[in-house]
């Protein structure tokens, strides 16, 4: 049996799962802040570090001006494997 009056507990667990759901987007946010963040941080790096790590500043530039959404030091692990696979 509830404490609560069932007009209350009804509406908790009714309004769960949105609950969920804005955590996990705020969640992606902070990912995606995080990954944002830490590209430019590589971009900073000298070229001849960018090179020992097989990115060129050019393949940083394209990476942070994608859409928000899409995750920059993804496509740089990608940039590099394959250059690492072209040699």
């Amino acid at each position: 049996m509830s404490i609560l009056p069932r007009t209350l507990s009804g509406g908790l667990s009714d309004g769960l799962p949105s609950v969920h759901v804005a955590f996990a987007a705020v969640a992606a946010m902070a990912r995606s802040f995080r990954n944002h963040r830490a590209a430019r941080h590589v971009g900073d790096l000298p070229d001849y570090l960018l090179t020992d790590i097989g990115l060129k500043r050019d393949d940083v530039s394209e990476a942070l001006s994608a859409n928000w959404r899409d995750d920059p030091t993804f496509r740089l692990a990608m940039r590099a494997a394959e250059r690492r696979r072209a040699k």
